[in-house]
């Protein structure tokens, strides 16, 4: 996918990506709120040896030998018991380690003791309660119970005074983390709802692997059984016979090809037999044929039952190619069905012979439009495509980005290019044909 595409759908889905960064930055707000504070509290003690029968250098090494091992003394029973007994405190000595720590920092001759509580006063007093205990356990460890009688002597340097910010929670960091979290949640919501699932509804939808463009928008509803078209609609088939002949340098195409992209369903062959019909109003004598489905009845009510010989009799010999052609309306449009022997007609016997069949009944129409899709038979797309002079791809509006995709590597593959793509909306209204609509006139192709 290029940067342009994740820019589009980032564009596309920027409301679910605002709504996720918002609700990011509530739960960070929210779980902010409900913590209970915290407050940090550090007092520090300075440790020197002080022995007449050493140099100082020697007295210096074993202090910083010695006072690694000091921070451990501060979850010891002996440091904390006593504590427990000045504050009168019903915690146990496991709940008091969890508040308590010490370090010693490196290179130094510093125990550094933090304490933690839920008021700045109670930390500052826990803190410089532990510190004095502290000092006490290791003069007595060190060489006996009294100043001048320690080897090791041990001063509370830096009384704990009571802080004026809260440890934690840290509500600046809260909120960036909930920030980036929900943008980022936001971000892959927007991929996975604009890729996976990316659909066609316009021409943002068209797949940047292809320059195949979107060159009109015709409103589909099935069959209507005789029902005119709406005004709307007359304009949208005028609008995309216009840019069929802006492309073709106002030239009809001989074979005109609809190829269906997915599921073919009545919306598909409404519009190739509307739009047939629209070319043929146009002054051009056009036919159809339909390859991925039996033509249902027409505006006219024409019978099509399946049983009546077609395109498939033909492909056998069963028929001769102007036995099956049917007029269905006032001569300007022809129709071939499809027939009933398509089962009896294999794969590569309909790739060899339809191509010349089709070019037989380009001779005899001044345009002959051929729906299919990849899977239909006997005429399938990627054995009509290459002998049709233009190619036009119908898309139901919410097919799959992905689908449009294949159908058209699959032109690719043949070497055809399509003159564009075809977004077929539903449903539509009806209603009676527009005043001077179907009257564009246009010029077929020179006969060779």
């Amino acid at each position: 996918m290029e940067l342009t595409e994740y820019g589009r759908i980032f564009r596309r889905r920027w409301l679910l990506i605002l709504v996720a960064t918002i609700c990011g930055v509530m739960a960070a707000v929210v779980v902010t709120g409900l913590a209970t504070p915290r407050f940090d509290a550090q007092a520090a003690l300075f440790i020197r040896a002080d022995s007449e029968s050493s140099s100082s250098f020697e007295n210096s090494q074993f202090v910083l030998q010695r006072v690694k091992s000091y921070p451990d003394l501060v979850d010891s029973p002996q440091v904390l018991t006593p504590v427990l007994q000045e504050l009168k405190s019903s915690e146990t000595l496991a709940e008091l380690r969890e508040r308590v720590s010490a370090t010693n920092p490196a290179e130094t001759v510093y125990v550094e003791v933090t304490a933690s509580a839920g008021t700045a006063e109670e930390a500052a007093t826990l803190a410089n309660l532990v510190a004095a205990n502290l000092r006490d356990v290791i003069r007595q460890l060190e060489g006996g119970d009294t100043v001048r009688n320690a080897a090791v002597e041990a001063f509370v340097t830096e009384p704990a005074v009571a802080p004026e910010s809260v440890a934690a929670p840290n509500g600046v960091l809260n909120l960036a983390i909930g920030l980036l979290v929900g943008l980022a949640a936001g971000l892959v919501g927007a991929l996975m709802l604009g890729g996976a699932r990316r659909r066609v509804q316009g021409s943002a939808d068209m797949p940047r692997s292809s320059d195949t463009p979107l060159i009109g928008s015709v409103d589909t509803g099935g069959p209507r059984r005789g029902a005119a078209v709406s005004a709307e609609t007359e304009l949208q088939y005028r609008g995309l016979l216009t840019a069929l002949l802006l492309r073709r340098s106002g030239q009809l195409p001989r074979l005109l090809l609809l190829t269906v992209v997915g599921p073919h369903d009545d919306a598909h062959h409404t519009f190739g037999h509307e739009f047939a019909s629209f070319i043929g109003d146009s002054g051009a004598r056009t036919c159809i044929i339909d390859s991925t489905q039996a033509a249902p009845s027409g505006r006219t009510g024409s019978s099509t039952e399946d049983t009546e010989p077609g395109f498939s009799e033909v492909l056998l010999g069963e028929a001769a190619l102007h036995d099956v052609v049917s007029v269905i309306e006032d001569r300007a449009l022809c129709r071939i069905p499809i027939g009933s022997s398509v089962d009896r007609i294999t794969r590569s016997q309909a790739s060899r012979q339809s191509a010349s069949l089709l070019k037989e009944l380009s001779d005899d129409f001044d345009v002959t439009v051929v729906t299919t899709s990849s899977t239909s038979h006997p005429l399938k797309t990627s054995t009509v495509a290459p002998v049709c002079e233009a190619v036009l791809v119908l898309v139901s509006y919410g097919t799959p980005v992905r689908r449009l995709e294949d159908a058209l590597r699959e032109l690719q593959a043949v070497g055809v290019e399509p003159v564009g793509v075809v977004l077929l909306r539903g449903p539509r209204r009806s209603g009676r044909r527009a005043p001077g609509s179907g009257q564009v006139k246009v010029r077929a192709s020179d006969r060779g």
